[in-house]
């Protein structure tokens, strides 16, 4: 099926929890002219997974089309990812200008430098992760699940609000009226004031991503899992 673009953002590939064949199947459904990577594509200090990351690169390789890499803060705090697409070059944040109008394209993560309240939970989240991470590793299965499952989704259920609210603020600082972005796992099409705020979602949780079909018409599809 073709597509004139493709919007992705955290796979976390190199995660086990990553649903990479989903993925996959995805990439090989559709042929587009532009892949816009919207940050944490790779997960932070990857032991596993490598086949997938290897199978990823040959795919897109493939497709002969235009790569926008956008950092999210899985990069940005990782060095371990420094060679994924070395040949790119990396954003902080894009504008992809085309006739339907402009969109602004950013990962998220630097909401939480907002305020001092909301870096301070974010801070406190990774201190969980890093617990919940550890107790994988000792095969205590139960510590990661309810990071994940639990206390991460209410994190950001607490934090939407403002989360949706900074993005498209953001957007207009830019004279953008669509602001696409990632970070919080939380795939949606929301109308906030005159902008049109979209997030791919993910491919832990979720397995979404956003497509920009051949008349500019944008599309936030979510595989049934």
């Amino acid at each position: 099926m073709k597509i004139k673009s493709l919007f992705l953002s955290d796979i976390h590939l190199g995660s086990p929890h990553t649903r990479a064949e989903l993925l996959f199947e995805l990439l090989l459904k559709y042929e587009f002219e532009n892949l816009f990577l919207i940050g944490d594509i790779l997960t932070q200090n990857i032991k596993t997974g490598f086949e997938d990351i290897e199978k990823f690169k040959k795919i897109v390789s493939k497709k002969g089309c235009s790569v926008i890499y956008i950092l999210g803060n899985h990069e940005k705090n990782s060095t371990d990812n420094i060679n994924f697409f070395p040949e790119l070059k990396r954003y902080n944040e894009y504008i992809y200008i085309r006739e339907a109008g402009s969109i602004y394209l950013t990962h998220g993560d630097s909401f939480h430098n907002k305020d001092f309240f909301n870096k301070m939970l974010y801070l406190l989240l990774k201190k969980i992760k890093k617990w919940a991470k550890k107790a994988e590793e000792t095969k205590e299965m139960s510590a990661s699940t309810i990071y994940h499952r639990k206390v991460k989704p209410l994190a950001q259920k607490y934090l939407h609000k403002s989360y949706v609210k900074y993005i498209t603020s953001e957007a207009k600082k830019k004279n953008c009226k669509i602001a696409i972005c990632g970070h919080i796992h939380m795939p949606e099409e929301i109308k906030q004031s005159s902008i049109l705020y979209l997030n791919c979602g993910d491919w832990i949780n979720n397995a979404s991503c956003i497509i920009e079909h051949t008349n500019g018409r944008l599309e936030l599809i979510k595989i049934n899992i």
